[in-house]
């Protein structure tokens, strides 16, 4: 599967940088609330609870949302490379045709790295409050990653079963960034009605953010107490990795099932 790897990886990354006004377009809205919305509602509120950095609970949040929407986003570069773009000539090449659709997902974790940075390197020059440690940051840096990785093969899943990009882009808004809205980011989930809570706790938005903030704020701050009602925080932790584990496996297996039957007719 190497063979060809580092050229497509190389090309995905590239398209990504040759876009800069779609990249500025993604990022706007999470930079917007980490320089403005956040510091706004942590000024109205001074923090939901005692112990918690509102500010900082914000601009965490806001990381799942600009790597899902990314990561659908980069559905309709599937899209374009299949209808009139390099797809043909790859799958002649000699390469693994398996090479292509991880090559797109190397891509994309690298384009989310980078997001990442600008909206934790934002937010602490606005005065966010990070408290860390060597395994829960490697926890809430996984989180990350899974998430990113699992709404992209969800994207490349949909972008081989849906034929007219214009079907696809209603799904980005949709899938990228209604979750958002449902997984705590904003609010604790204690916030939410009764029936709309249940949801959230299934959402791997859900735990991504929890994890997210598990990692950079500690366990008072995460919210995982919320899902689990468990004692070990721990415990919590790896359990909400494990729902995030379980839904990056699914989505790529998804879409190398859908792209090896759609290049195979």
């Amino acid at each position: 599967m190497t063979a060809g790897f580092v050229p497509l990886y190389q090309r995905r990354v590239a398209l990504a940088i040759k876009r800069p006004i779609a990249l500025v377009s993604q990022l706007l809205t999470p930079v917007l609330w980490v320089l403005v919305v956040g510091p706004a509602f942590a000024a109205a509120f001074h923090g939901f609870a005692r112990q918690v950095d509102f500010f900082t609970y914000i601009a965490i949040g806001q990381i799942v949302f600009i790597l899902p929407f990314s990561a659908m986003f980069a559905g309709l570069v599937v899209i374009t490379d299949r209808d009139i773009g390099i797809l043909r000539e790859l799958l002649v090449a000699p390469i693994r045709r398996a090479t292509i659709p991880f090559s797109n997902i190397a891509a994309i974790l690298t384009v989310a790295t980078g997001q990442l940075v600008v909206i934790l390197g934002l937010a602490l020059v606005r005065g966010a409050q990070y408290h860390t440690a060597p395994g829960r940051l490697l926890v809430g840096l996984l989180a990350a990653a899974l998430l990113s990785a699992g709404t992209y093969g969800l994207a490349e899943f949909l972008a081989y079963r849906i034929t007219q990009p214009a079907i696809f882009g209603t799904l980005i808004p949709a899938i990228g960034a209604t979750p958002y809205a449902l997984c705590g980011a904003i609010y604790p989930l204690s916030a939410l009605p009764p029936g709309v809570q249940q949801l959230a706790y299934v959402l791997p938005w859900t735990h991504a953010v929890a994890l997210l903030r598990f990692g950079f704020m500690g366990g008072h701050a995460s919210g995982l107490d919320q899902i689990w009602h468990m004692h070990s925080v721990w415990a919590m932790a790896l359990l909400s990795l494990g729902v995030l584990v379980a839904f990056a496996t699914a989505t790529v297996w998804l879409a190398l099932r859908t792209f090896s039957a759609a290049t195979t007719r």
